[in-house]
């Protein structure tokens, strides 16, 4: 299906066609070799079919960070390389819940307390539903919002629906479940980042919705979705600004430092083995969401369960789980996933607002989580209407 020659001449045309070897050593080498190959001759035909400017690809298999892959460009003539800021978009949520998971770990907050009397809301506090929020409640989604002021007739937050009754995806929920915690501890919410979380893993290239000095002529110039490249004060004013949804959105991070989160993430030595759970159970299900119901092909296997817990999205199969989150703005693309279970997982950064293909179709040559891969093929063919069969068709019997 695919065209190895045309894609080997898309990398020399592309500069940043590159994957490196394995981080950790030979432990991995072998299939994490068959995987760069595998995506060396897949990513540069997806950049260019998708008009997408660039990718970048961590492997980890096993808990350890195995393969990382650099595809494209970060901006006009500069090629994507493990130095390059993506901006990941929602992925911003996972700091955010782990933060809050590990103050709460910390006795510093409690996730079921009402926010009411640290945080007040010029919308929101008038209405006595506003005391029944926790961070519990906004970090599941399941706070009643929309998931912006701006999905509003009038602009105004106000609540769609009771608290803890369903799913309804909301970014300024996000936003205030992170006041909580800065206001409960005194301190901004990157600050106990680092401090709880970021900081101990050894990480240092993560910016939550803040152009910082560091990434200066690192960070991508987004590419809009006909394949032009946009200057980021005309996609995401906030951002320039320096005013941005930092706990919801606008996470700018680098591929070796999220990789480096998901390694820690698989140990998380600052959890207890009850709270590691926590993490991962689901609070609200997702199996008759609009968005995100697993459609009906014949071909696809459902999860057994799916939904939203603690900031990540859950999904439960027979022999395994994945916790995973996705980002997509006007000029960028993210997906990052792990199994508890098998310990492996990959973080994929794209610049450009057509990601979904690229992202999907890269999950499938990872090849760890094919039912992953078929759910999201499967999203794409019935909600955005184009068809997506499998990179390799299965053998006939």
């Amino acid at each position: 299906m695919r065209n190895v020659s045309i894609a080997i001449l898309l990398c020399a045309y592309l500069a940043g066609c590159a994957s490196s070897p394995p981080v950790q050593g030979p432990v991995h080498e072998e299939t994490s070799l068959a995987v760069g190959a595998s995506l060396d001759a897949l990513v540069p035909e997806l950049i260019e079919e998708e008009k997408a400017a660039g990718v970048g690809i961590a492997v980890i298999r096993g808990g350890e960070f195995v393969w990382q892959g650099y595809y494209g460009e970060q901006g006009p003539g500069i090629a994507v390389n493990t130095n390059t800021v993506f901006n990941t978009a929602s992925v911003a949520k996972t700091i955010t819940a782990e933060t809050l998971i590990a103050l709460s770990a910390k006795g510093l907050i409690d996730l079921d307390e009402p926010i009411a009397a640290y945080v007040d809301h010029p919308d929101l506090s008038i209405d006595p539903r506003y005391s029944l929020l926790t961070a519990r409640l906004l970090l599941s989604h399941r706070a009643g919002l929309l998931n912006w002021a701006y999905a509003y007739e009038d602009g105004v937050l106000a609540f769609d629906h009771d608290p803890d009754t369903r799913f309804s995806y909301s970014g300024a929920g996000i936003e205030l479940a992170a006041r909580y915690a800065s206001a409960k501890v005194g301190q901004p919410l990157q600050e106990l980042a680092f401090e709880h979380v970021l900081g101990p893993a050894g990480i240092r290239e993560m910016s939550m919705g803040m152009i910082a000095e560091w990434t200066v002529g690192r960070i991508t110039t987004p590419m809009d979705a006909e394949g032009s490249y946009r200057p980021i004060a005309e996609l995401n004013e906030s951002l320039a600004r320096g005013d941005a949804n930092s706990a919801a959105d606008d996470l700018l991070s680098t591929v070796p430092a999220y990789a480096k989160l998901i390694t820690a993430l698989l140990e998380s030595s600052w959890l207890s083995e009850a709270q590691i759970a926590e993490r991962e159970r689901i609070i609200t299900s997702l199996a008759q969401d609009d968005i995100y119901q697993c459609p009906e092909l014949s071909w696809l296997t459902c999860p057994t369960q799916f939904g939203h817990g603690l900031g990540w999205q859950v999904f439960e199969y027979a022999d395994h789980k994945v916790l995973k989150h996705s980002g997509s703005d006007a000029g960028e693309n993210a997906m990052v996933y792990y199994s508890p279970n098998t310990r492996n997982g990959a973080v994929i950064f794209v610049n450009g607002a057509n990601g979904w293909v690229v992202m999907t179709r890269i999950i499938e040559a990872i090849g760890d989580e094919p039912l992953i891969a078929d759910y999201y093929r499967g999203l794409i063919e019935t909600v955005m209407g184009r068809p997506m069969p499998p990179l390799v068709e299965p053998a006939a019997e």
